[in-house]
Parts: C-alpha cells; sequence; structure tokens
C-alpha cells in the first residue's frame, strides 16, 4: 500500500491546489527497472487520458484518426483490426467521430458491401492540435532529462520495443 506523503512536510510550505500529495514508494520497488516502467507509462497514460477527454475522446477515437491520417481510406473491419478495437465495438467509435465530422464514410468502390472510412479536414485540424499536446506533455515527462539522456532513453526503449519486450 502507498504512503501519502504532503508536499508540505517537506519544505515547511503550503501544499499546491495544483500539486496533488506526492506518494512515496514501499521500500524496494524503486529498484525494479519493470516497476519504474510500469508506474512511469501509467502516469504518462493518465494525463495522456485526461488531454483526450479534453476533447472528449478515447485513446480508441484517437488511433483510429491516427490510423486514417497515416494510412488512408480503409475498411471499418480494417480499421478495427489495425487499432486493436472489437469489430463489434467499432461502429460505435466510428459513429462517434462521423457524428463530429472527423471522419466520413462512404461507399467501398471495389465492394459495395463495405463502406471505406476516411478523414475529414476537421479531423486533420484535431489531430494537428492533438500532436501539439502529445509533445508538450512529452516535454515535461522529460524535463528532468538532459538531450543527451532522452537520445539514450529513447534508444534504449526502441531497442526493447524491437525485440518484444513492449508485446
Amino acid at each position: 500500500m502507498f504512503v501519502m506523503c504532503m508536499t508540505s512536510m517537506r519544505s515547511e510550505r503550503k501544499p499546491s491546489p495544483s500539486q496533488p500529495p506526492r506518494l512515496v514508494e514501499p521500500a524496494g520497488l524503486e529498484a525494479s527497472t519493470g516497476y519504474l516502467l510500469a508506474r512511469v507509462g501509467r502516469d504518462s497514460r493518465r494525463r495522456w487520458a485526461r488531454t483526450l477527454l479534453e476533447e472528449d475522446l478515447t485513446p480508441h477515437h484517437y488511433s483510429a484518426l491516427i490510423a486514417l491520417d497515416q494510412l488512408g481510406a480503409m475498411s471499418q473491419q480494417q480499421l478495427s483490426h489495425l487499432v486493436g478495437i472489437d469489430p463489434r465495438n467499432a461502429v460505435p467509435v466510428i459513429d462517434q467521430l462521423q457524428t463530429r465530422g472527423l471522419l466520413a464514410r462512404n461507399p467501398d468502390p471495389t465492394d459495395r458491401r463495405r463502406h471505406a472510412v476516411t478523414l475529414t479536414a476537421t479531423g486533420r485540424r484535431l489531430l494537428t492540435r492533438l500532436r501539439r499536446a502529445a509533445e508538450e506533455a512529452e516535454e515535461r515527462l522529460l524535463t528532468p532529462l538532459t538531450t543527451t539522456e532522452r537520445r539514450t532513453l529513447h534508444a534504449l526503449l526502441t531497442k526493447l520495443f524491437a525485440a518484444g519486450g513492449a508485446g
């Protein structure tokens, strides 16, 4: 169980309403690289989820928009498979994005039974804002590191990812 340690106890000043109390980790956990990766990853995901929530989006919405931006038009089934959404859950995700004008469904020219999903100009503008927000969030996360440390961290994480450590 985590123990709460108020910032004010350490510095003799009142806690800032914008800063939550600092959690003190149980002894020994900070010695585990896996634990630290999980904690930093969890905290980063939480911050990103809050950013998406401000735009009334979920991570699935964002993944769908990114996939369409990078790969272009595709079927709903292809999109759901690509971004890891169960096909039964993909329809509501696509419906929500279409209602907001972020993507469009058009008859697939190669198969009349299917719809091709495409990103709209409004969707592209939103992605531009979200990419900027992601860059700012990453900058805040990595602020304690020097440029060299950032490059080293990225190279090591890329190596782990390529070796299958992330999957």
